[in-house]
């Protein structure tokens, strides 16, 4: 009986992950004797068979002597409702009640994985439960010690992309961590990893969001007597070299050699790299920041105040306000400043930002057409165990701890630390550098006498770069001084009352707010009657588009949005539910549209106050 149930569900197993019989086959008696347990079965009071361990003179039991279904019951009924599409982790299979009783409370739609790490147990219950009929029809991965484990961080990795981490459920079987703490550890930090890396998300946009608000409205200002990125197309001569100069710890070795590309190369300097470049006599013809919470520090020399800027709108109030220099902005996709450049028949061009301030600066001079570009001071690793460049955040950088970091090959050495954005970032100026050079004809060299390669890149020391490519003279000072603000004294007058009635174009989306709130009311109260007229459910979902759509056409809505990440994740939860019926499903749309219409009127009324504080008392600059 049991060699036949055996073969069934080696069958059914193949079935599912083809390959599987023969690695149980192969490894088996390895692995059983490797794990030097015994398992057994027992008869529990109520007369059912269950799974008993022995290991190391101590007797374990893998389900309740009493009643093996009540620890799945209390278990299973405290994990809360399992909406579909979830993905549920369980480790241990050696009591399989809890499978049979957590496909009570679901559809079969969820994702579910099954992690043994006991072979043992695995192998015994190929011989005790039907594998088929326990599955059904749901997804399962299944994990076996010994067997397929090494995938097992990678599967969690895929079950928990996007926003699964808040809907997952999991638990650990009894006496598990006794059995086998190492694997149940090990389990545990790749859920836990998963999750913080979501959270952490969440929680740097929680964090950042009030700031790109407030730093919006403060900033925008500066736009309207402000300059786009792309006047300095053809402003600036091409057939020169470009520097874009970052501060990874490399930059030390070499900052000399720079003073001997000034005037004869365009040179941009990431924020972090200002202070070292000045402190050695260099000037640098622009620098670039983006960040919304960098310290004024920075850049706080008396020198640095006329650098020509490239930066965004959200970029640090007290950097926007130190600087009195010229302020280039790209377009970064925001409808409010879109409505001023329109009102004046005047568009404005963007170029990929790729997330870091480095990225930004590489993005301008590929797209103002520069043939020659050369890196330096891109690291984009912990050179010599340090994070920059000294007298960045420091007079004399520190060196840290890196065994535990990432190591990707490096210029100069096999292999160098890293961390994963310095890698992501490595990555993305590969690809830029691939799709840029398959459409125009520039060559890029790395002078970072340092750090991560990147691939793409040719390599070469400073010293050699400016020999070579500074043979030209320029007066990039000159070229600048040159340009006339984007928008005439009139234009700007204009923007000046577009910015004083914000504060009630604000206004009118709390009032949408309470309107879309009592809508959705309307809704509930339909939605709970006996008998639900559809023709009016159909008008209040009208109305309620209605309503929502004036809310996304207004300017300051697409700002809002950005700040509400808890409101996204109300409605991003509610999105792999499904309902019976119309009235369920209303029921849950009214729920969903309620509670953001509660948040979006409190978030409108904190923007409000930002608005009154800001572009509400903004001035004409006087000269």
């Amino acid at each position: 009986m049991s060699m036949k149930l055996r073969d069934r569900n080696l069958k059914a197993l193949e079935k599912r992950f083809p390959g599987i019989c023969d690695v149980i086959e192969e490894r088996r008696e390895e692995l059983i004797k490797k794990e030097d347990i015994v398992v057994t079965e027992e008869m529990a009071f109520n007369g059912e068979r269950i799974l008993v361990v022995y290991k190391s003179g101590r007797k374990l039991y893998l389900a309740g002597r009493r009643n093996p279904m009540a620890h799945p019951i209390n278990q299973i009924s405290v994990l809360g409702r399992i909406v579909p599409y979830a993905s549920i982790f369980i480790l241990g299979m050696g009591n399989i009640h809890y499978l049979e009783k957590l496909s009570e409370k679901t559809d079969g739609s969820e994702i579910l994985l099954l992690y043994e790490p006991l072979f043992s147990v695995f192998d015994k219950q190929l011989d005790r439960i039907d594998f088929e009929e326990v599955f059904g029809d749901r997804i399962v991965v299944l994990i076996v010690g010994g067997i397929n484990e090494e995938g097992l961080e990678g599967v969690v990795g895929t079950m928990l992309q996007g926003d699964q981490v808040p809907l997952m459920k999991f638990f650990i079987l009894p006496n598990y961590i006794e059995l086998c703490k190492e694997q149940v550890n090990q389990f545990l930090e790749f859920l836990v990893k998963k999750s913080e890396q979501y959270y952490i998300r969440v929680g740097t946009q929680m964090f950042f969001s009030p700031y790109q608000a407030e730093n919006f409205y403060h900033n925008v200002q500066y736009i309207m007597t402000g300059y786009k990125a792309f006047q300095l197309f053809r402003t600036i001569p091409d057939d020169i070299p470009a520097f874009v100069v970052s501060a990874g710890p490399s930059l030390d070795k070499n900052i000399k050699e720079l003073k001997r590309a000034k005037n004869k190369s365009f040179i941009i300097a990431v924020d972090t790299a200002v202070k070292p470049l000045l402190r050695e006599g260099i000037v640098p013809d622009m620098f670039a920041t983006l960040d919304g919470v960098k310290p004024l520090e920075l850049v706080e020399m008396e020198q640095a105040k006329e650098i020509p800027m490239l930066t965004n709108v959200s970029a640090a109030e007290a950097i926007m306000d130190y600087h009195t220099g010229k302020k280039f902005f790209p377009d970064e996709g925001y409808a409010y400043i879109y409505k001023m450049f329109e009102m004046n028949g005047k568009t404005i061009e963007g170029f990929p930002v790729g997330g870091s301030v480095a990225t930004l600066a590489f993005s301008l001079v590929c797209h103002l057409g520069f043939r020659k570009i050369i890196f330096v001071g891109q690291d984009l690793a912990y050179t010599d165990n340090k994070s920059h460049a000294d007298r960045t955040f420091r007079e004399t950088m520190p060196e840290e701890d890196t065994k535990g970091f990432m190591k990707v090959p490096g210029n100069y050495e096999e292999e160098v630390a890293t961390i994963k954005n310095l890698n992501d970032y490595r990555k993305w100026f590969e690809d830029y550098i691939e799709r840029w050079e398959s459409k125009y004809e520039v060559e890029f060299i790395n002078a970072t006498e340092g750090g991560a390669k990147i691939k793409g890149t040719k390599l070469m020391s400073l010293s050699e770069v400016i020999d070579q490519e500074c043979t030209k003279e320029v007066d990039i000072k000159s070229c600048i001084d040159q340009l006339e603000p984007i928008f005439s004294k009139e234009e700007q007058e204009k923007i000046l009352a577009f910015f004083h009635d914000t504060p009630k174009k604000v206004h009118e989306i709390v009032l949408l707010a309470r309107e879309g709130k009592k809508l959705y009311q309307q809704m509930e109260k339909l939605c709970r009657s006996e008998t639900m007229d559809k023709q009016t459910y159909v008008k209040i979902l009208k109305r309620v588009k209605r309503n929502r759509k004036k809310i996304e056409e207004n300017p300051n809505y697409q700002l809002l949005r950005m700040s509400m990440t808890k409101a996204e994740l109300i409605i991003r939860s509610g999105q792999y539910l499904r309902m019976e019926n119309v009235n369920e499903e209303g029921l849950e749309i009214a729920r969903q549209g309620k509670k953001f219409m509660e948040l979006l009127e409190e978030y409108a009324q904190i923007i409000k106050k930002y608005t009154e504080e800001t572009v509400g008392k903004a001035k004409l600059k006087t000269e």
